[in-house]
């Protein structure tokens, strides 16, 4: 690591001045930072002490080379991912450090973490009974969080995560999953009928295996009926403290059009006139809803409703309300399902049919045709079926070509 200057102080007039190098600017020349007007040499000292610790540190706002990792990671949260995530991303990370974290490691010195350490820490979380996935998105907020520690706040020396892996013993599915049938698609349809909130978007998972957010964030300006497509642009999101929003989808590859099948263009078209219906018949009462310049939403009865950027949702109930993901995810688990079962079966639907891995993880909006194949594909008994009757038929072509060689 770089050598680093010293805190020097000097009186100027009647006050006195802390003054340090803080490295180098892009021309070469040395970067000083200086602050006066402190009654005496001490008080000048103190000052500069901390805030050459704090320019050490990364500037956020850390003043000791003894820290405990509750504290780094509260200053990390606050003044490095808040301003490097969107908000969900901070809400996930918040989550995991306060509920996986901390009660492990919070009251242990960062420097005191050790491979051995954070070993056991994910021995711990595999005893709990947390799935592979869930504890490889733990590791990864821990490791970028020390990958900081080490520099620009030069708190360690290393990054001792750099050296354990996830446990092999971890489970890598603790969620069924299920594959919904036509028939049991065609029972969900009947048990929440055309009307009912839950029909669309029901009707949207099982036939675009989209994530459940995706399905919830749709707007009408998003369903081109010329061309059967609906245009994946944003996932509807709960942030904590601030409310629902509309959000760009989860990854760059989940950004894509969904061509959709004429029995569902059959029910947007439907559910379109219905929702019009609705609102002429609700009058001033039905509600609108409208995306803040920050894109959060907030509904309001039209009567009361000041000028707004309305938007034109179709997962809404018969006032014109958005559909929350809690009220769908609760229906599904009473049917024992969840939204994952609809995007597993739809995937599992268009490899037995034949469809290409790579055209079925583009639907999916996967970026790695290996996720899709991994996570998404069920191994049913079609497929072995399909397998064995291809050996077959590969068996009986070679004997056919051996007894041929023979005559």
């Amino acid at each position: 690591m770089p050598k680093l200057s010293k805190v020097r102080v000097r009186k100027r007039g009647q006050t006195f001045s802390y003054i340090f190098e803080a490295g180098k600017k892009e021309d070469g020349k040395r970067k000083v930072v200086e602050k006066g007007g402190f009654l005496t040499r001490k008080d000048a000292y103190e000052a500069g002490a901390v805030a050459f610790a704090d320019w050490k540190h990364g500037n956020i706002g850390i003043t000791s080379d003894r820290i405990l990792v509750k504290d780094f990671f509260a200053q990390w949260l606050e003044n490095v991912a808040k301003i490097n995530v969107r908000q969900s991303t901070y809400d996930l990370y918040s989550r995991t450090i306060n509920q996986r974290i901390l009660p492990y490691l919070g009251s242990t010195d960062i420097q005191k973490i050790t491979p051995a350490l954070l070993d056991g820490f994910m021995r711990s979380l595999v005893k709990k009974g947390l799935a592979r996935n869930t504890i490889l998105s733990t590791w990864r907020i821990l490791h970028q969080a020390l990958d900081y520690a080490v520099y620009p706040a030069e708190l360690i020396q290393s990054n001792a995560s750099n050296y354990i892996k996830v446990p092999k013993s971890a489970p890598r599915d603790l969620v069924k999953r299920t594959i919904i049938s036509p028939q049991k698609y065609s029972e969900l349809m009947s048990l929440y009928p055309f009307g009912s909130p839950l029909h669309v978007p029901i009707a949207l998972l099982y036939h675009t295996g989209m994530r459940i957010g995706e399905v919830l964030g749709v707007c009408w300006e998003d369903v081109d009926f010329r061309q059967n497509v609906i245009h994946v642009r944003r996932q509807y999101v709960y942030i904590s403290k601030i409310g629902n929003a509309l959000l760009p989808p989860k990854t760059p590859s989940s950004t894509r059009d969904v061509v959709i099948d004429d029995e569902l263009v059959s029910i947007l078209r439907k559910w379109k006139r219905q929702q019009r219906e609705w609102e002429l018949s609700d009058g001033g009462a039905y509600c609108v809803i409208d995306e803040q310049e920050n894109h959060v939403l907030r509904v309001f009865s039209k009567e009361l409703a000041p000028s707004v950027n309305r938007q034109m949702m179709l997962c809404t109930n018969r006032h014109g309300r958005p559909v929350c993901r809690a009220t769908v995810m609760q229906h599904l688990q009473s049917a024992g399902l969840n939204a994952h079962s609809f995007r597993h079966s739809h995937a599992t639907i268009l490899v037995e049919a034949g469809a290409s891995l790579k055209g079925v993880a583009g639907r999916l909006g996967h970026k790695r045709i290996e996720t899709t194949e991994e996570i998404y594909t069920h191994n049913t008994k079609k497929m072995q079926e399909d397998v064995a009757s291809i050996f077959a038929k590969t068996m009986q072509t070679n004997g056919e070509c051996r007894q041929n060689a023979d005559k």
